[in-house]
């Protein structure tokens, strides 16, 4: 047995501070073949020892001369069919958890062909609070993950049935992770858990493997005496023309206190800046830096830098070194009038549900305009029962979602398939129209289709309310998360801070799907083909319960295609839609063709600089449009056959509403 321990002392500029290397290094030689290692060694522990110090432990793993990288013993580690027992813990020195300077992890591993391998880095000094680091071993396939979070790191190869080198190495400062194999590097990346504590060797079922030579060293930070660190710029998703605000973490990783500091936010040709006064940062201390001004988002993969300068007032700090770091900013280009809808199976008596609440809301704050999501509950005062059986029939369990009506996933997945639907053309777009006389509200929907369309299509027509509360507690909300796993929302709260029932006085419910017409399948429309600028329109009736806030309520409309699926979907306010106009059918819920000769010519659209405007009833139309979020944008009067100039609009999608002396009509317009 080899153990070494070297400490060393450092002295830092205007301070003394007793700086520790740590170097362990343990290669069996000094035990005897069958010695169980955390019985015999006062270096290793077990999993159970921690709770159960008295040895024999159930959980120890032996000493074995079998096979050795060197000398003459190895450490072997075996689970059969069913999983076995052993679970041995090296930590790696009294003074982890460790979470700047270097650290280094190295060993010999030997797989047995056709098994696996698997050990794990603990983050906390005592095993079992967080994990660090999976390192999985199969056939041949090495995958590093945060089984916790569900990140994967990177994936690699590994020789079976015969003896190689793995090391991992971390620059905790810069939280800047590698592996390799046999010194060769296999990739680098951040870690979510960036400290560690321990090593734990735990072999799963099928696994069966030796590890030899092990050894770590840990090589602490040493501070300069001025030094503003930029820790964190995290990366940045979204929706190309999306208006983002960066966030940037800045360390102190020097021994003078920091009062004052700019930092660039730099992308895409254009830089912002925040300078950062009145602060007492201390040494080692994290300081974020929220931008009050945004960065406009362009399609595709792109750079994202962070600088932190002028530290104190005094230019360059000790280090520039580690004053620049970059993220990645993905942006993806959305389809044209493209609405994403989301539906929630939700429910008050379900204590996970939380989770899809949560999701929702931070769709909402990374996604407006894009999607729309619908809670639909069960079994609790808010529940519609057309919405709830219909929503019923096509998931498992609660909590459960659907994006556009495709496969059951949990709600804590929405952004996913979110960002693959979002990309999709849509066959049609949907203009909602609406007239409300007191609690009866008349909807029209008017699908125009974009492109030649042949199935069954159907139109339905949801009222969906938020900031709804209750006032018994049949309204309170079931939450498993109470003193357990975090699940933090928009506005910062963390649920497992709350009680396992939340009363009522206390929670506010959002995007309640009130009410669903005709039907959770919808209504067909008129034909099963179109051709490019066909439209048509069905009209639904709604009476609202006069408790419901008409002021939080969205009218949302879905184009549901051949299969069932969301092909599309539209969301305003009750005041946008009571603005656009409705657009009488004869009778509730039948469809009217307005494909005809008086209908009103838009080309091109969509549109860049100017549209021609044809067909116009009378002269002089006053013409508006409105943003997606129903804000007047533009104003202005045209005539027949005459072009209005749009290049001031952003891109996205618009209402362009034409208002003659006894008549309006509503047309969807594109910005390109």
């Amino acid at each position: 047995m080899k153990r070494i321990f070297t400490l060393c002392t450092a002295l830092f500029l205007g301070a003394t501070i007793n700086a520790q290397q740590v170097t362990f290094c343990d290669d069996f030689e000094g035990y005897q073949n069958g010695d169980p290692i955390a019985q015999t060694s006062s270096d290793w522990e077990t999993w159970g020892s921690i709770s159960a110090p008295t040895p024999p432990y159930a959980d120890d793993a032996n000493v074995s001369n079998i096979l050795a990288s060197s000398g003459n013993n190895s450490l072997y580690l075996f689970s059969g069919a069913t999983q076995g027992s052993q679970d041995v813990v090296l930590p790696f020195g009294s003074g982890a958890p460790y979470t700047l300077g270097d650290f280094e992890f190295v060993s010999n591993f030997y797989v047995n062909t056709n098994t696996g391998a698997y050990f794990n880095f603990q983050a906390e000094a005592t095993p079992g609070t967080t994990w660090s680091l999976d390192v999985k071993m199969d056939l041949g396939t090495i995958v590093l993950e945060n089984t916790g979070s569900g990140i994967n790191y990177l994936t690699s190869t590994y020789p079976e049935g015969q003896w190689f080198e793995l090391k991992v190495t971390c620059d905790l400062t810069n939280n800047l992770w590698e592996l390799f194999i046999d010194g060769i590097s296999q990739g680098s990346f951040t870690n979510t858990v960036n400290k560690i504590a321990s090593l734990d060797l735990y072999p799963i079922i099928g696994h069966e493997f030796y590890i030899d030579d092990i050894c770590y060293t840990y090589t602490p930070l040493q501070l300069d005496t001025l030094n503003a660190h930029v820790l964190n710029s995290p990366n940045i998703s979204g929706i190309a023309g999306q208006l983002k605000n960066p966030s940037i973490d800045i360390r102190n990783l020097g021994l003078n206190n920091i009062t004052s500091f700019n930092v660039d936010f730099e992308y895409n040709g254009n830089t912002i800046t925040e300078n950062i006064t009145g602060i007492n940062l201390v040494s080692l201390a994290t300081y974020q830096v929220n931008f009050l001004n945004t960065i406009n988002l362009i399609g595709g993969t792109n750079i994202g830098t962070a600088t932190v300068y002028n530290v104190n007032g005094l230019g360059q700090d000790d280090n520039p070194n580690d004053d620049v770091m970059t993220n990645q900013i993905d942006a993806i280009i959305p389809a044209a009038g493209k609405l994403v809808i989301g539906e929630e199976a939700t429910g008050t008596w379900c204590g996970w549900c939380p989770r899809g609440a949560v999701a929702l809301n931070w769709m909402d704050k990374d996604y407006e305009g894009y999607w729309q999501g619908i809670a639909v509950h069960n079994g609790d005062p808010m529940a519609d029962a057309d919405y709830d059986n219909g929503l019923g029939g096509s998931i498992s369990g609660y909590p459960s979602g659907v994006v556009d009506r495709g496969t059951e996933i949990d709600p804590s997945t929405f952004k996913n398939n979110f960002l693959q639907r979002i990309m999709i053309d849509p066959k049609g777009i949907i203009t909602n129209g609406a007239e409300l006389n007191g609690n009866i509200l008349k909807v029209s929907l008017t699908v125009d289709f974009q492109s030649t369309t042949n199935g069954n299509y159907k139109l339905a027509c949801v009222i969906v309310e938020d900031s709804v509360t209750g006032n018994n507690t049949q309204y309170n909300q079931s939450n498993a998360y109470s003193g357990g796993n975090s699940l933090i929302d928009v506005d910062g709260v963390d649920w497992n801070t709350l009680p396992s029932s939340v009363p009522f006085s206390q929670m506010i419910y959002r995007h309640v799907g009130r009410s669903i017409a005709p039907s959770f399948n919808g209504e067909p429309l008129s034909t099963t083909s179109f051709v490019t600028g066909d439209s048509e329109t069905i009209c639904f009736e709604f009476t609202l319960d006069p408790s419901w806030d008409q002021s939080q309520i969205h009218i949302v409309g879905m184009l549901i295609d051949n299969g069932n699926r969301i092909d599309n979907g539209s969301s305003t306010t009750i005041t946008t839609a009571v603005n656009t106009g409705y657009i009488a059918c004869g009778s509730t819920s039948t469809s009217l063709n307005l494909n005809g000769p008086d209908r009103i010519n838009i080309f091109p659209n969509p549109a860049t600089d100017n549209i021609y405007i044809s067909n116009l009833k009378e002269e002089n139309t006053l013409v508006k449009i409105y943003d997606i979020n129903g804000r007047l944008v533009l104003e202005n009067k045209v005539s027949d056959k005459e072009y209005l100039n749009i290049s001031t609009l952003s891109k996205g999608m618009y209402q362009i509403k034409f208002e003659g002396s006894d008549w309006n009509e509503t047309r969807k317009l594109i910005k390109e």
